[in-house]
């Protein structure tokens, strides 16, 4: 296929949505005279929501993205980095862009976070500064109805001859992963660690809002870990245990010390988990996707109140702010919510127990050889 060019009024779909097109600008980077196209869109569904669909033939790159001011906080948040800088001109527009024109430049920053999804972009015009978040798409995930049909099928053809290969490779991949470990590096999710690990055991799922489910396990090690009534050494064992066997990649861990309630909570990327003792004395853990926590308002499986609130509290002060931006289609349960934040120190025991696991992690497996970029 050549390269796709839409135009102002045409109707496409992007990640499952439709948009109609208002507006087009043609870029051009100063460094190399490469040129993209970014689109204005407006949704077709949602009649106040706008976004931008960039367009990069050349260097194989799509996204889509909304203006959000306080995207600001992620240009130097732990886990994005900068990938690309640098200064555009606006060569060619064509329908409503705003008040951009002909000849008008901006300094540009670009940053993605390390799973190489989401990404915040930056630009510096004379009169300001803007910023913007969203994510990258395959080619196959935007277009017109039919075009995107057809990207698709380009998809299931390649996808068929790599299944091919890959049948062929799992056996060998089997063999090696013990030799090999980095090719499983930087995966592990807590659900996956839990479910297969005989420590713990399943107890039941308990199903929020929009479809989402939270699963629920109790720690069966607690009966022989001596236990200390002021920070409950049987909960620290088990969230230890957990980072562990997620090798470190976590983004927030912290343990409570009100309320007499010594429940620890722990946000990754993906997932969020709370480590309680419960009512009847046992010790649960409760895994979901992070989706589930900002919609949902349910009370984790036998627990005390003061474990609920603090489940809330924890989330609200360190993952609701982002969620709020990747999840703005769907209701938060926390519309309303009024309770004081977590003072959340990144130089607590189990914060630093994390990060010292990851650097072990990373430094073991970059002593094996390095490494395997997944890429998108």
């Amino acid at each position: 296929m050549g390269k796709r060019e839409y135009f102002v009024g045409d109707q496409i779909k992007a990640d499952g949505d439709y948009y109609t097109i208002l507006g087009k600008i043609t870029f051009r980077n100063k460094a190399d005279n490469k040129t993209w196209d970014e689109y204005r869109l407006k949704s077709v569904q949602y009649s106040n929501e706008e976004r931008w669909l960039s367009v990069d033939e050349f260097y194989n790159e799509y996204s889509i993205s909304r203006v959000d001011p306080t995207a600001v906080s992620l240009t130097g948040a732990m886990g994005y980095h900068q990938v690309d800088s640098g200064i555009e001109q606006v060569i060619a527009i064509s329908g409503d862009v705003g008040d951009v024109v002909v000849g008008d430049t901006a300094r540009f920053e670009e940053y993605e976070d390390n799973e190489e999804e989401k990404i915040v972009s930056v630009e510096d015009w004379d009169d300001g500064t803007e910023y913007s978040r969203g994510y990258y798409l395959d080619p196959w995930e935007f277009g017109k109805d039919g075009e995107s049909q057809t990207m698709q099928r380009v998809k299931g053809n390649i996808g068929n001859i790599i299944t091919g290969i890959l049948v062929c490779m799992i056996f060998l991949i089997g063999l090696l992963a013990e030799a090999v470990p980095a090719l499983f590096a930087g995966k592990k999710k807590i659900e996956n660690y839990v479910k297969n690990n005989i420590k713990y055991e399943y107890v039941t799922s308990i199903t929020g809002n929009e479809k989402q489910k939270a699963n629920v396990y109790l720690y069966k090690e607690s009966a022989s870990i001596v236990s200390s009534p002021d920070e409950d050494y049987q909960l620290k064992a088990c969230a230890e245990d957990i980072i562990s066997g997620v090798e470190g990649n976590t983004e927030s861990v912290q343990q409570n010390t009100e309320d007499g309630d010594n429940s620890i909570a722990i946000l990754t990327k993906k997932e969020y988990c709370i480590i309680y003792r419960g009512e009847d004395d046992k010790i649960y853990v409760q895994v979901s996707n992070r989706k589930y926590a900002y919609t949902s308002d349910k009370e984790p499986y036998h627990s005390r109140r003061s474990t609920h609130r603090y489940y809330r509290r924890f989330y609200h002060s360190t993952g609701y702010g982002s969620d709020s931006s990747t999840y703005s289609r769907s209701s938060s349960s926390y519309e309303g919510y009024s309770d004081t934040g977590i003072a959340y120190d990144s130089n607590n025991s189990l914060n630093t127990y994390s990060n010292s696991v990851r650097q072990t992690s990373a430094a073991s497996r970059n002593s094996s050889g390095g490494g395997l970029s997944s890429g998108k």
